[in-house]
């Protein structure tokens, strides 16, 4: 499973109308892959909530439904599950407030109001929020029209400069030098406070980024809301493409090939060396038509993805584990064998 199947798989994942349980439950567990935390304060002074892209559509106040039910005026924290894999990297996988520390033994689909659903349909409003800019947020309705006057202000006296590289980019720098096991470089959420009023509201990463997102109620066992609910990503599914990954290769990520493979070319010759230093895992990897002379040269050589290699070649997967000391060489019917010279 490469990531392109991962990511039509997830999209797929993110446009269900219905919300498993036990999936969240997993989803907010804590493994080898997988983590949750509090990023932060939603305040919610009229109990009135919006979702959307906070980035492209909530300054804007466009395509960022209030959902149709209020919730008790009050401030909730807002939490994120993670997964960290080798066949990927680390990602947030589901976002949600927290209203009550009852957990949601079934899920019901948010719906928007019809004055702010992001599309209208002939047959009806469509829920969920479409993400342009690759980031969501949770906001109060009132705390949205502060947010969407700040950044008006802004840009009326910052009028050539972007909100995001000259002012936010900055914020989510500092969330990831402050909590680097949480996000990749540069930053995927901060809570931030509006300077004139002083309500929190928070921003994520969305999973793999852009996509329209599905918003659920998590109902606890006394039929109350206890949490907003926004999936991202189906852990799961990353998970099994993660078990799929290290199925193929489990060790140092780097091999060497001659510049010939890096450009398309074939494998002719494999063979694995002691590395010495851990700066590769072993493997050499040898084109065709190229020689004594060729191989003499080091410039000829580069570091190479043993996965992507893998990608090219499946036929080498079954011998990556081979350990060192060992070669093949292709035959005449294009098959690997062992060299025993």
């Amino acid at each position: 499973m490469n990531i392109k199947e991962v990511f039509d798989a997830n999209l797929k994942f993110i446009g269900q109308m219905e919300l498993d349980a036990d999936l969240m439950d997993r989803t907010f567990a804590k493994t080898e892959t997988r983590d949750h935390f509090v990023i932060g304060t939603v305040d919610l002074p009229t109990g009135r909530i919006r979702v959307g892209d906070a980035l492209a559509y909530m300054g804007t106040k466009e395509a960022s439904p209030e959902l149709n039910r209020t919730v008790p005026k009050g401030s909730y924290p807002v939490e994120l599950a993670f997964i960290t894999t080798r066949f990927d990297t680390i990602r947030i996988t589901a976002a949600r407030i927290k209203l009550s520390e009852e957990r949601a033994v079934r899920y019901e689909l948010a719906e928007p109001t019809h004055e702010t659903t992001a599309f209208h349909c002939s047959d009806g409003d469509l829920t969920g929020f479409p993400v342009d800019a690759g980031m969501m947020g949770f906001m109060d309705a009132s705390v949205m029209d502060e947010y969407s006057d700040f950044l008006h202000s802004w840009h009326r006296d910052n009028p050539d400069k972007n909100h995001y590289d000259d002012y936010f980019a900055a914020l989510f720098n500092e969330s990831y030098e402050k909590l680097p096991q949480y996000q990749r470089a540069g930053g995927d959420f901060i809570e931030w406070t509006v300077p004139e009023t002083g309500h929190r509201l928070t921003m994520n990463a969305t999973g793999f980024g852009d996509g329209f997102y599905q918003i659920f109620w998590g109902i606890d066992k006394n039929g109350d809301i206890c949490e907003v609910t926004v999936p991202l990503i189906d852990a799961d599914l990353l998970d099994r493409a993660d078990s799929e990954y290290l199925e193929v290769w489990d060790g140092i990520e780097a091999c060497i090939v001659t510049n010939n493979i890096a450009d398309g070319g074939d494998i002719a010759y494999m063979c694995r060396e002691e590395s010495s230093d851990g700066s590769f895992n072993g493997w050499v990897f040898y084109g065709y038509d190229e020689g004594e002379d060729y191989w003499a040269d080091a410039d000829n050589f580069c570091l190479y993805s043993t996965h992507g290699l893998a990608g090219r070649f499946p036929e080498i997967i079954p011998l990556l584990h081979s350990p060192e000391g060992s070669a093949y060489v292709r035959d005449e019917d294009g098959n690997f064998i062992a060299d025993e010279q």
